[in-house]
C-alpha cells in the first residue's frame, strides 16, 4: 500500500511516541492494575498516578465510552482504597470522577485536533500536487511517480519508516513550485531559450516560499526537497549550487527520483527514453550529478526490478 495512503489512515498521523503507546496500549491496563494492587498495600496518595493513567489512555483511545467506563473505574479504584472511606460521599466522588474524564477528554480532543490538522494537511498538499500534474499531459503521474521511486530508495536504505514517508511526501511536493510557472514555458515542445530557463529555475524557490510556512515542513526535510532537488554533487545546480555533503540526503533522493522519471517519461520536448538509456545516465553521472550512495541503492532496485519498476507499488 502507498505510504502516502497509509498515512492518512489515523495511526500513520500521530506522532512516533503515540504509535508506540498504541502498539502496547495494552500494557496500561497492566500498569493501573499494578497500581490498583500497590494502593491497596499503602497509605501514600495515588491521586497523580491515576491522573496519569487517564493522560494515557486519553493519548489512545477516543472513544467515548472509553473515556467514561476508565475515568469511573479509576475513581472507584482510588476511592475503594481510600483510608479516609470518601466513597461514601456521593457527591465528591462524582466531583473526582468528573475531574477524571475532564482530564481525558481535554486529552482526548488535543490528539483528535492534531490529527485532523495533519490530516487536512495532507489532503491539501496532494491535492495541490495533482493540481500541477493536471496541467500538462505530459507530466501527469510525474509526482505520483518520483514520491514512489523516492519512497523505494529510502525504504532500500533502511531509513527509519517516518522518515521514508516524509521522503515520499517531499517527492509528491517537490514540483509544487511550477504552479508559479507559465504553461506556455512548462510545456513548450522547443528548446527553452536563456530567459525561459532562468525562469523554470526559479520553481524550486517559488516552491519553499508557498509552504515554508507550515511547522510540519520544517523538520521533516520536505522542504529541503523542495528547495535543493536540483543541487548537484558538483556544484553545478540550482537555485544556490550547492554540492556534495551540502546537499540533505532528502534532496539527493529526490534528485535521482525525479532525473529518472524524466528519462523514462514522455515530455513535449523528448520521447520516454528507456529504462537502459537511463541506467546508463545514472551510472555515468553517479558522483558527478548525483550521491553516490543513493544511486548505488536506485540502480540496485533497477536492476532486480527491471521493467517492473514502472508498475510496482511502494
Amino acid at each position: 500500500m502507498d505510504i502516502i495512503k497509509r498515512s492518512l489512515h489515523e495511526y500513520r498521523l500521530l506522532p512516533s511516541y503515540l504509535s508506540v503507546m498504541i502498539r502496547f496500549r495494552y500494557a496500561i491496563f497492566a500498569i493501573a492494575i499494578l497500581g490498583t494492587v500497590l494502593d491497596a498495600h499503602t497509605d501514600r496518595s495515588f491521586f497523580v498516578f491515576y491522573s496519569l493513567i487517564m493522560v494515557a489512555v486519553g493519548l489512545v483511545y477516543r472513544g467515548l465510552w472509553v473515556g467514561i467506563i476508565s475515568s469511573c473505574g479509576v475513581t472507584i479504584s482510588r476511592y475503594l482504597y481510600s483510608p479516609t472511606g470518601l466513597i461514601n460521599d456521593i457527591e465528591f466522588f462524582i466531583a473526582q470522577w468528573f475531574s477524571y474524564f475532564a482530564i481525558w477528554l481535554a486529552v482526548s480532543l488535543l490528539v483528535k485536533k492534531t490529527i485532523e490538522q495533519k490530516d487536512n494537511l495532507i489532503k491539501l498538499t496532494t491535492i495541490l500536487a495533482n493540481t500541477l500534474d493536471a496541467r500538462d499531459k505530459y507530466t501527469a503521474y510525474h509526482s505520483d511517480n518520483v514520491a514512489r521511486y523516492a519512497g523505494m530508495i529510502a525504504l532500500e536504505m533502511k531509513l527509519p519508516k517516518k522518515k521514508c514517508e516524509h521522503i515520499q511526501l517531499a517527492g509528491k511536493l517537490h514540483d509544487i513550485g511550477k504552479i508559479g510557472i507559465p504553461e506556455h514555458i512548462l510545456s513548450k515542445p522547443g528548446k527553452l531559450t536563456d530567459d525561459e530557463f532562468e525562469l523554470i529555475k526559479k520553481h524550486p524557490a517559488y516552491g519553499y516560499n508557498m509552504v515554508k510556512h507550515i511547522i510540519s515542513f520544517q523538520s521533516t526535510g520536505v522542504l529541503d526537497a523542495i528547495l535543493l532537488h536540483h543541487e548537484r554533487e558538483n556544484g553545478t545546480g540550482y537555485p544556490r549550487g550547492l554540492k556534495g555533503e551540502e546537499i540533505p540526503l532528502v534532496a539527493k533522493i529526490i534528485a535521482v527520483a525525479d532525473s529518472f522519471d524524466a528519462m523514462t517519461s514522455t515530455r513535449t520536448y523528448q520521447k520516454d527514453q528507456g529504462l537502459s538509456y537511463a541506467i546508463e545516465e545514472l551510472t555515468r553521472n553517479k558522483g558527478t550529478l548525483y550521491d553516490v550512495t543513493v544511486t548505488e541503492v536506485f540502480l540496485s532496485i533497477l536492476h532486480r526490478e527491471g521493467e517492473g519498476i514502472f508498475q510496482r507499488p511502494i
